[in-house]
Formats: C-alpha cells, structure tokens, sequence
C-alpha cells in the first residue's frame, strides 16, 4: 500500500487506495441456502449468539414463516435471491429465465420491503440468458464453484461479480476442513464464500453439516473476528470490493494542486457503502465530499461516501 501512494507521488498524480475487506486482513461470508426451516431454528440462532451475520439465499416457492424471516433480516442477516422454484438450466426456456429471477425479486422486494440484489445460482450452473438477467436485476451472484486458489479472491483480483465462487459445504468434512479454509483465506488476505445447506438430520437439506462441526465453525469464525477477519453477508462484502475496485480506477481532473476523483456507481447498487481510503502525497492535504471536509480517523483513514459518486483532495500536490 505504502508504495504504491510513494509511486503516485513521484508521479505527481494523485492516487487513493482503499483498504480491503473494510479494512481487515481477510474476509468471510457464510451463505445458507434454500429457506429450509432448519436456518430458523438452528442457523440463525446460532449465529445471533455468537454476533455474526450471513446471507440466506432463498427459494421463493418454498418461503414459509415470513415473520421470522422478517426478523432475521432485521437483526442484520440479508437475504438474497435463489429463484422461484430452483431449476436446472436445462429446464428453463428464454421466458422462465427471466421469470426465475424477475417474480422472486418482486416477490422479495415487496415481502422485505426493501431492494434485493444479490443471486445465487441453483445448482451453481449459468446460462447466458439466466446472467442476462442476473445482470438486470443484482449487482452481485455467487455461482461457480471454483478450483484451488481461484476460490479465494484476493485483494487484486478483477472477478465477474455475476459469478463470484464459493466452497461448498459437504456432510463428510470435518472442523479440521473448515479451519484450513480459514486459515487459506487469511495467509491470502482474500475474501472465500461458504455454500451450506442442511445441518443435522438428512432431511434438513442437502448435504447437512453435522451440528458439532457446524457449531466448531461458528466457534473459530468467532474467534477468528479477534484476529483482523472481517465475517460478513456475502452481498456486504460483494459492495465493498467492487466499490473499492470502482474508485481505485478514478483518475482525477487536477486543478491548481487540488485533485478532484469521480466514478459512476453500478444499477443496482446498495446505498450506504462507505469505504476506508487513504492518500498521502501531501501530508496537508485536505478531503472533502459534497463540499464538507472529511476528518481522518485511526493511522489517517478517511470514511468515504461510495454514494457521493466524488472526492475532492485539496492540496493534493
């Protein structure tokens, strides 16, 4: 980080860099899919004890209980997209692509009185017609599975944000696998997404993650979080990466010393973004957003307003 602000400034442009993962050495997202009751009676729960968060990708045909899901949404979990009915592509003709992911997001959007914006893809499989209109609707999906190192997205990678991977949880691992997950991701620095689905009994889903192992995994994650990992929804850490990826990009217009940063923001996009930004190549140098001064919290990190769409550095050079 240090040198590539040094290389800015022997350059006299002007650079930003923010931190990633909000500022912690590595990131985790736990994914729970198909609105089985089991996330209500056990999932939930368990992460609320513990403080954490996580991403519940649902299926619309099969979500019951919506009071409870309501407050699961309320208590910080998201929830995301998983189809109508949960299809394989084979199955879907040009229209029940679109109608797959447009009626589960008017149904959730309506139900949850708020934006939903993230994907998930059944059975992981794409189809350029289904992205088609993935890309429309979400301005995130987890989907491929990946391979190897290409499951653990580090801080410079440039990924398809409709097609991000994750591991998938299987009913034979054991804690052991799940902590080298872990320990994989932060020796990385990186960002890696879990794909769970039953817990316990066979018929709580595919796949079911034995309850101790499942709480094992709650446990280090837990513990991990005191260590500088960064354990959050998978559409919260989605925004931040491609909006650190957006304004790291910007190339300011300069004028009499001062540097003025500007950038688009995705449609959709979740409002409220604010990412941590950094900038040394004038120790006097002053931020401003919307023609407020920005103060620099803990080792000079600056909060900044994704929403703003600007950032004006005054004094920059």
């Amino acid at each position: 980080m240090c040198a590539a602000l040094v290389n800015g400034c022997l350059a006299q442009t002007p650079a930003l860099k923010v931190l990633p993962w909000n500022g912690h050495r590595a990131a985790v997202s736990l994914t729970f899919d198909d609105a089985r009751p089991v996330h209500l009676d056990v999932s939930i729960p368990e992460l609320n004890r513990r403080h954490l968060r996580a991403t519940f990708f649902v299926i619309v045909s099969k979500l019951t209980r919506m009071d409870d899901w309501r407050k699961a949404q309320a208590q910080g979990h998201e929830i995301g997209n998983h189809s109508v009915s949960h299809e394989h592509v084979t199955a879907l003709t040009r229209e029940t692509e679109e109608t797959q992911v447009e009626d589960a997001k008017a149904f959730l959007d309506s139900n949850f009185h708020s934006q939903i914006s993230t994907f998930a893809y059944p059975y992981s499989e794409t189809s350029n017609g289904l992205t088609f209109w993935v890309k429309r609707y979400d301005f995130a999906a987890r989907g491929w599975r990946g391979d190897g190192d290409l499951l653990y997205l580090k801080p410079d990678a440039d990924p398809d944000w409709y097609n991000l991977p994750s591991q998938p949880a299987f009913t034979k691992y054991d804690s052991a696998v799940y902590k080298s997950w872990i320990d994989k991701t932060e020796s990385l620095n990186a960002w890696t997404t879990l794909q769970i689905h039953g817990i316990g009994d066979p018929s709580t889903g595919f796949e079911p993650i034995p309850v101790r192992t499942f709480s094992n995994l709650l446990d280090l994650l837990k513990a991990e979080e005191a260590n500088d990992l960064w354990v959050a929804p998978f559409g919260e850490v989605a925004a931040y990466f491609r909006g650190q990826k957006i304004v790291e990009k910007a190339r300011p217009q300069v004028t009499n010393g001062d540097a003025k940063f500007t950038w688009d923001v995705p449609s959709p996009f979740p409002h409220g973004v604010v990412l941590k930004v950094v900038s040394s190549c004038a120790k006097h140098a002053r931020f401003y957003q919307g023609g407020h001064e920005l103060r620099p919290g803990r080792n000079g990190i600056y909060s900044v307003s994704f929403d703003a769409r600007e950032l004006e550095v005054r004094g920059a050079l």
